[in-house]
């Protein structure tokens, strides 16, 4: 299992951090762990709620997952795998940030715990720290610089989707590439 937790002073009200937290859309320009939010409903009156999405770790694609949402109202959030179950056996992850006031901001502790199936843990054990201190930074940044009246850092550019023409041509491609291998798909000389 690995786990990591850092803290970081913010110059945001609590609440304004955990509802940010709580919307993935928005909160994946600050984690480089989610690739796509597929659903993220408004939490219910009682702080439950849930969020489908998939993610990705070290350039790993993890399976689409669903995930529990249990917000304390203004004071913590916490995120963990709820299903399906295969997608739980390959990665879970328990996830939470609390907030609490500090002299004129929040001081905001993220913490995290994955277990991964396979090799996989070995292969992400140096990475959770580095990467949970740079999401704490990115979001320290967004609320320094909100505060301070600059406009907020574009988010890091995503590769855009290919087009059906774009996809055609790489398949061409890939045929081609391969019918000119020696031994694999090339035409031998004619008898």
């Amino acid at each position: 299992m690995l786990s990591a937790q850092q803290s970081a002073q913010v110059a945001a009200a609590p609440r304004e951090v955990l509802e940010l937290v709580c919307d993935l859309r928005a909160y994946m320009v600050f984690d480089a762990k989610i690739v796509r939010v597929y659903e993220n409903p408004p939490i219910d009156s009682d702080g439950h709620g849930f969020v489908v999405f998939r993610g990705s770790i070290r350039g790993i694609p993890s399976p689409k997952q669903r995930q529990s949402v249990k917000l304390d109202r203004w004071w913590s959030v916490t995120f963990e795998s709820a299903g399906p179950w295969w997608a739980d056996r390959l990665v879970w992850m328990r996830g939470g940030v609390t907030a609490q006031p500090f002299s004129g901001g929040s001081l905001v502790t993220h913490s995290y715990r994955f277990r991964f199936k396979g090799l996989i843990e070995r292969y992400a054990r140096d990475w959770l720290d580095r990467d949970l201190h740079d999401e704490l930074q990115r979001i320290k940044t967004h609320f320094d610089r909100r505060d301070a009246g600059l406009p907020p850092l574009q988010p890091p550019h995503r590769r855009p989707a290919r087009t059906e023409e774009q996809r055609s041509r790489a398949r061409i491609k890939a045929w081609r590439d391969f019918r000119s291998e020696p031994g694999i798909g090339a035409q031998g000389p004619s008898e």
